[in-house]
C-alpha cells in the first residue's frame, strides 16, 4: 500500500474537518456550551465527510508537521471568517434588543443566555430567539450549509487564499449588521421618544399629576404592545436582512 497516497487522503480529509468545525464552533445557531460540544463535534465530522466526499478528496500530504499545522490554522481561519460572518444574522437582533431595553427601562433586567452562557437584556434574548425560529422557519439554515460548501470551491482545500477581500467583507458585515439593528430598532424607539414628549407636555399642562406613579408602566406596556406588533410586521424585514448577509458572505470568499 502507498503510505503518501493514504496519507494524502487523510491530511484533505482533516483539513474539511478543520474548516468545518471551527464553522460550526463559531455559529451561535448550534450552540457554545460545553453540554453541546459532542455534539458539534459530530456534526463538524459529519459535514467535513461530505464535503470531502464531494470535494477534493487528495492533496499533496506536507513534509512535516508543521506544515500540515499551518495548512490546519488556514482552514480554521475560513471556517471562522465564514461562522463569524455568518453570526452577525443574529448579533444584529441582539443589538437591537439592547437599543430597545435601553429606552423601555429594561437594560438592568438581564437573565442568563443559555446559548453563549453570558447574562443578556431580556428583550435581546427574546428576539435572538425569534431570528432563530426565523432562520429555522425559512431553511436559511440551509443556505448558510451551501455558502459554507461554496467556500470549498472559492478556497480549495491546502491551496493559497487572499486575506484582504475576506477581511474587508468582515467589516462591511459588522457595520451593516450594527446599522440593520438601528433601523429594525427604530420605529420603537422614535414612537417611545413621542411618548416622552407626550408626558413631559402632560406633566407641564397638569401640575397635580404625579408621573412616577404610571409613567414608568406606562412605557413598559407600550414597548411590549410595540415590541410584539414589529416582531411580526418587522419579519420580512429581517428575513430580507438575513439573506443579504447570507449573499455576502458567500461574495466574500468569491471574490
Amino acid at each position: 500500500m502507498n503510505v503518501e497516497l493514504v496519507q494524502g487522503y487523510a491530511v484533505a480529509l482533516l483539513l474539511h474537518v478543520m474548516r468545518a468545525g471551527a464553522f460550526v464552533a463559531v455559529v451561535p445557531l448550534f450552540g457554545r456550551q460545553t453540554d453541546s460540544f459532542v455534539l458539534r463535534l459530530v456534526l463538524a465530522i459529519a459535514l467535513g465527510g461530505m464535503f470531502w466526499w464531494v470535494g477534493d478528496q487528495r492533496i499533496d500530504p506536507p513534509s512535516h508537521l508543521l506544515g500540515l499545522g499551518v495548512l490546519a490554522l488556514r482552514e480554521s481561519i475560513v471556517g471562522l471568517a465564514l461562522g463569524f460572518a455568518l453570526s452577525t444574522m443574529t448579533s444584529l437582533l441582539t443589538s437591537a434588543g439592547e437599543l430597545i431595553s435601553s429606552e423601555m427601562g429594561f437594560s438592568m433586567a438581564r437573565t442568563m443566555n443559555p446559548e453563549s452562557g453570558i447574562d443578556a437584556a431580556v428583550v435581546s434574548q427574546l428576539l435572538q430567539v425569534v431570528g432563530f425560529l426565523l432562520i429555522l422557519q425559512f431553511d436559511l439554515h440551509h443556505d448558510a450549509l451551501r455558502v459554507l460548501e461554496n467556500t470549498y470551491r472559492a478556497c480549495p482545500i491546502g491551496q493559497t487564499f487572499a486575506i484582504e477581500p475576506i477581511w474587508e467583507g468582515l467589516q462591511a458585515l459588522v457595520a451593516g449588521s450594527v446599522e440593520l439593528a438601528v433601523q429594525y430598532a427604530f420605529p420603537i424607539l422614535g414612537i417611545m421618544l413621542l411618548l416622552s414628549v407626550g408626558m413631559v407636555l402632560l406633566g407641564r399642562a397638569v401640575p397635580a399629576i404625579n408621573l412616577m406613579e404610571f409613567g414608568f408602566a406606562l412605557r413598559v406596556l407600550v414597548a411590549l404592545l410595540l415590541l410584539a406588533f414589529f416582531l411580526v410586521e418587522g419579519a420580512p424585514f429581517l428575513v430580507h436582512c438575513f439573506r443579504a448577509i447570507l449573499d455576502r458572505s458567500d461574495a466574500m470568499f468569491a471574490s
